[in-house]
């Protein structure tokens, strides 16, 4: 068995062990990896607020660090308190010793009132931090503080990124709506993720959020999977809190993901919320070809397919309107046929089609509202966590997961998801959204994929490269013909 990552956790002690590293410890822990405790402050706090932040001194912390780090290799890193500028400048200097994922929760006052951090350490942090670390998790006042009160939001992280910051997920648990809603920012993209707003007051969610970004990191996650996850997770946490003393604590687990965990994300603040009723398809599509032509499209209609998309690249506008025209007339002349257009919405709408099949690029600029007001059916690809959060918060006719083996029919950033993260994702949707395996699908693993239980599976060269396409093709019906309902 491999070692479990080392995640090393700076912060403070909270006497009450209800945040601070306690609930830094409980969280990594729970996520499989190991916790390595580095104390900044052996705080007095109680419900009625912070009383004393007790820092150590920062000889005493750089010799604590240095046993902390004397027998693991540290996988990420997650800050939480800094009480004072002199164990700021130590962190510096630890953060600047290692090349790996760092999360800084700038925790600048107690969250139940009393004393708050003296203005220096918002000064390093800013300064001297902000370019160092991959990630910052303020809450809306902790931002403020950091950004000299820039308004709104979305301006203050753009501010800090600027400064050198690479990403903020400014936290929005402050904030009276309805939706409980946090803000990415960073270089390449901006983006809300937001779920409906839980009744519990809770204590050390902060921490616990930071601490399962940390971790997921370690684990190898991407920044925006690990960003979904951890809010899964905590979500999970808030919504099974437990009453202890005068605070609601989060309820650490390991419970698979389930559909009402994971946040939905969008990239426009006016899509808060919004609720997509796309018409729903068969529960189980069965056998799904990707072809490129009509003609295609006639061949494996006559032969039995139910269920097939049409996705035409790099041809011109005419010739492309004719294809999907000429492929609907023929998919409505044959009974319960499930026909998509890969891409081109407008045409798809024009023809008269049964559904789209949308990208997330294409997904991002489609005029969604237009689409479902025409009566299509909707099918998004996904090749993440982050990718299924936004598929969900469009609320489509299905949801399609690859690659699920190597593709060779285009090039592919993403990784191999295989059996066991589609398996996953199946119980995940449960009845709520048929799931489709896509990418270096054939017949022997059409096979396998059959006994998982997986319902539906999109197909491109196992049937159109085949030697014997029908043969093929009426072998793969067969397989599935119990699965179409």
């Amino acid at each position: 068995m491999s070692a479990k990552p080392a995640v090393l956790l700076i912060g403070g002690v909270d006497p009450q062990g209800c945040a601070g590293l306690t609930a830094d410890i409980q969280t990594v822990s729970h996520h499989d990896c190991h916790p390595v405790p580095l104390v900044t402050a052996l705080t007095e706090q109680r419900s009625d607020g912070l009383v004393n932040l007790g820092a150590l001194s920062a000889e005493a912390f750089l010799t604590q660090y240095e046993s902390c780090v004397a027998d693991f290799d540290i996988a990420a890193i997650k800050i939480g308190l800094i009480p004072d500028r002199h164990i700021a400048d130590c962190i510096v200097k630890i953060v600047e010793r290692h090349e790996v994922p760092v999360i800084l929760d700038p925790v600048l006052a107690a969250s139940s009132g009393g004393l708050s951090i003296e203005p220096e350490v918002s000064e390093i942090i800013r300064q001297q931090l902000l370019g160092k670390i991959t990630l910052l998790t303020p809450n809306l006042p902790e931002l403020g503080r950091l950004s000299a009160e820039v308004q709104p939001m979305e301006l203050a992280a753009q501010q800090l990124l600027n400064e050198g910051l690479a990403a903020c997920l400014v936290k929005g648990g402050h904030a009276e709506t309805a939706f409980a809603t946090d803000y990415f920012s960073s270089a390449q993209t901006t983006f809300y993720v937001y779920q409906p707003r839980l009744k519990n007051q809770v204590r050390g969610t902060g921490c616990v959020l930071a601490s399962s970004i940390a971790s997921q990191l370690a684990l190898g996650h991407d920044l925006r999977d690990a960003i979904i996850l951890a809010k899964a997770y905590l979500t999970r946490g808030i919504r099974d809190a437990n009453q202890q003393g005068p605070y609601h604590l989060v309820t650490h687990h390991r419970h698979p993901l389930t559909i009402s965990d994971i946040p939905r994300l969008c990239y426009r603040a006016d899509l808060i919320g919004k609720h997509f009723d796309f018409p729903a398809c068969p529960k189980n599509l069965g056998v799904y070809p990707v072809v490129d032509s009509a003609d295609w499209v006639e061949r494996l209609l006559t032969i039995g397919v139910k269920t097939i998309q049409l996705r035409i690249k790099d041809k011109a506008t005419a010739k492309t309107r004719s294809e999907i025209f000429d492929a609907v007339a023929t998919s409505q002349q044959h009974h319960e046929v499930s026909f998509f257009v890969n891409d081109h919405w407008q045409m798809a709408i024009e023809a008269g089609a049964y559904g789209v099949h949308l990208g997330q690029e294409d997904l991002h600029d489609a005029n969604l509202l237009e689409i479902e007001q025409s009566g299509l059916r909707l099918g998004v690809s996904t090749h993440s966590y982050w990718e299924l959060a936004r598929a969900l918060a469009v609320n489509p006719s299905y949801i399609a997961l690859g690659p699920v083996y190597p593709t060779t029919s285009k090039q592919m950033p993403w990784a191999p998801q295989g059996i066991e993260r589609l398996q996953q994702w199946q119980s995940i949707l449960a009845d709520q959204y048929p799931l489709v395996a896509i990418g270096g699908i054939d017949l022997p693993r059409a096979r396998i994929l059959k006994q998982t239980g997986v319902n539906s599976v999109a197909m491109i060269s196992a049937i159109t490269q085949a030697d014997d396409y029908q043969s093929v093709t009426r072998e793969l019906v067969h397989l599935w013909a119990d699965h179409h309902l």
